[in-house]
């Protein structure tokens, strides 16, 4: 099945979003906008990222035994080659998780950070590439 052009679009886009939503959550708390913002922020980025965790497939195509060589990997070697996860989402990861500790865990200014943590998780969930036990051998 085939996703549709609005959801492979929010998939390529996913990156950005985070960096923006990160980029005005840090402006946002700085310049005490009202709580308000912020919720509204988060609910906007987390409902992206529930819709693009819910609808969307593998984007690119697992790889077989012959692509990847003799070697047969586990998942945490292959993870640990850089071919499992899409490329800057372990970057993306690192700056939410600055973010969340420049605007506290558990305050309202902290919200559209979660939120853009759960969107980067989602792409980068979307975007991964392991081989499946079939194609590794087990």
């Amino acid at each position: 099945m085939r996703a549709s052009p609005m959801i492979d679009s929010l998939s390529k886009r996913a990156p950005s979003i985070v960096a923006l939503t990160l980029c005005v959550t840090l402006l946002i708390e700085w310049f005490g906008a009202p709580a308000l913002l912020p919720r509204a922020l988060a609910a906007l980025v987390g409902s992206l990222a529930l819709l693009l965790l819910l609808t969307r497939g593998r984007r690119r195509p697992m790889h077989g035994p012959e692509e990847r060589g003799s070697e047969q990997l586990n998942w945490i070697q292959y993870e640990i080659a850089g071919k499992g996860s899409p490329k800057g989402w372990y970057v993306l990861g690192f700056f939410c998780f600055l973010a969340l500790m420049l605007t506290g865990f558990d305050t309202d200014y902290a919200m559209p950070a979660w939120a853009a943590l759960a969107l980067a998780i989602a792409w980068g969930l979307a975007n991964a590439t392991y081989p499946t036990d079939e194609q590794s051998g087990a």
